[in-house]
């Protein structure tokens, strides 16, 4: 059985080999094309991997929320359930809504 480790490498793996795809293909158009095309191009790149940076920080971060949550992971953003009987030293309204 796979864990999840092993289903996050795959997928890793997978995206790499589609990426080295496209960096032959681009390889190539690049050889049959006009500079200002190569221009675009790279232009498009660079986008590409400012985004694939980004998404990588935010991925980083989640992760490291997750490991700083408590065992109980999820239960932390539920709010509380009220107590039974208001505390008397609220100062608020005693009138139920």
């Amino acid at each position: 059985m796979a864990g999840p480790s092993d289903d996050y490498r795959s997928r890793v793996q997978e995206y790499k080999q589609r990426l080295e795809n496209l960096l032959v293909d681009a390889q190539a158009a690049m050889d049959r094309q006009a500079p200002d095309v190569i221009d675009k191009m790279a232009t498009t790149a660079r986008n590409i991997a400012q985004r694939m940076d980004e998404m990588a920080s935010e991925a980083r971060r989640r992760a490291e929320e997750r490991k700083a949550a408590p065992e109980s992971a999820g239960t932390s953003d539920r709010p509380t359930e009220p107590p039974e009987e208001p505390p008397t030293s609220s100062g608020g309204s005693s009138t139920a809504a």
